[in-house]
């Protein structure tokens, strides 16, 4: 069976190991500090606005069929995609028993891959799930065991796939991303042979989604056709080893496409720009808000090994070429949207299941709130890279 490698390349007992005696959160910067929506998820990635309501997209915690190795990979179906009540901090699935694997270095914590991005668009929501099919394959049941094989017939019809939702909670598979990933880098030099869609951006004509093991921006039809717009090429030899694609945004004149490795590309077209800005670390999430800004998420900002409370998010003005913190100390944040209400709403404690960890994540998974700072508010912050 070919290896199953999880995208952020860290393990969550390394985390809870280094979350004693972790750091104390410290205040926003150029805004009022985020406050707490809802609590509670099994480890919240995308975050999105669907019919006028929060929607949240949680990985899971894997399942009880494992496959031996270090790490030990667990799958099952644990990752749901979550309505939100804002007004009452409560949560209910849209979409539930949904495909997620979980990587295990101790054996209690496992860090999840599920449901990852989600993007609305003309009715439907578009969400991409992780890994890729392939890995699966050849797994065995023991015999009778109806939950075994239930759980192996999704991993192989889920794992990487783009899923097209309804907010009655139906769904349907568009196209099969982590296959055409996989297959895409057998034959890459220097390239491992892996995909893992993570970002999806949603657009009239299809998808854009961000493939953060095969390296590659891709643009999915509204009838599952996949063409590869760009790959990534391998960089070196550090953490990461390439440049991990995870996010994209859109603004009136291109995409931009923010990579794990803290890089930040302006695409269009066919044309791909490399754009330094050192306030870029490690970004897992990123969103536009019509007025030429992006807000992408360091998910930590620290060198290796990641830290706790030391995640950020970075307002970027792309026609100024600005760019500033404007939260800092959260911990493991994941991915945000701009709301209706021109808030910004982001996950964190993303490497957490939703019975929480002592010392880390207590509360399990959340999502919260950031008062965005308007551009005519004199902020003295941002600056030039």
């Amino acid at each position: 069976m070919e290896e199953m490698r999880g995208k952020f390349r860290l393990s969550l007992a390394a985390v809870v190991f280094m979350a004693v005696g972790a750091l104390v959160p410290t205040p926003a910067a150029a805004t009022g500090a985020p406050t707490l929506v809802a609590a509670g998820f099994d480890s919240p990635r995308g975050v999105e606005f669907f019919k006028g309501k929060l929607v949240v997209a949680e990985a899971g915690h894997g399942g009880n069929n494992c496959i031996p190795g270090v790490p030990t990979i667990c799958f099952g179906r644990t990752s749901q995609i979550s309505w939100v009540n804002t007004a009452t901090a409560t949560h209910t699935p849209l979409v539930d028993h949904l495909f997620s694997a979980a990587e295990f270095f101790d054996p209690t914590h496992g860090e999840a891959l599920g449901v990852d991005g989600i993007s609305a668009r003309n009715g439907s929501l578009m969400a991409i799930l992780g890994v890729f099919p392939q890995a699966f394959a050849n797994y065995q049941c023991a015999a009778g065991d109806t939950e075994c094989r239930a759980d192996v017939a999704a991993a192989k019809k889920e794992a990487g796939a783009l899923l097209s939702v309804k907010s009655n909670g139906t769904w349907r598979k568009v196209a099969g991303v982590g296959a055409f990933g996989f297959d895409y880098t057998a034959d890459i030099p220097n390239q491992e042979h892996d995909s893992n869609p993570y970002g999806v951006l949603a657009t009239n004509g299809g998808s854009y989604v961000a493939d953060a093991g095969s390296n590659t921006l891709e643009f999915v039809s509204n009838g599952g056709h996949i063409s590869v717009l760009h790959y990534f090429p391998f960089r070196q030899n550090a953490f990461p080893s390439d440049e991990v694609p995870d996010c994209i945004a859109a603004t009136d004149d291109a995409l931009w496409v923010a990579t794990l490795a803290g890089h930040l590309y302006r695409v269009h077209g066919r044309s791909v720009t490399l754009v330094a800005n050192s306030d870029l670390k490690h970004v897992t999430g990123c969103t536009a808000d019509g007025q030429g800004n992006v807000y992408f998420v360091n998910m930590w900002t620290t060198p290796t090994p990641p830290q706790p409370f030391t995640g950020n998010i970075v307002k970027l003005d792309t026609e100024e070429g600005t760019s500033s913190v404007i939260a800092a100390g959260l911990n493991f944040p994941n991915m945000d949207v701009v709301g209706p209400d021109g808030n910004l709403y982001f996950s964190a404690d993303s490497v957490c299941p939703a019975t929480g960890i002592p010392q880390l994540c207590a509360q399990g998974g959340t999502v919260w709130k950031l008062a965005l700072p308007h551009d005519n508010d004199g902020d003295d912050n941002s600056r030039r890279d």
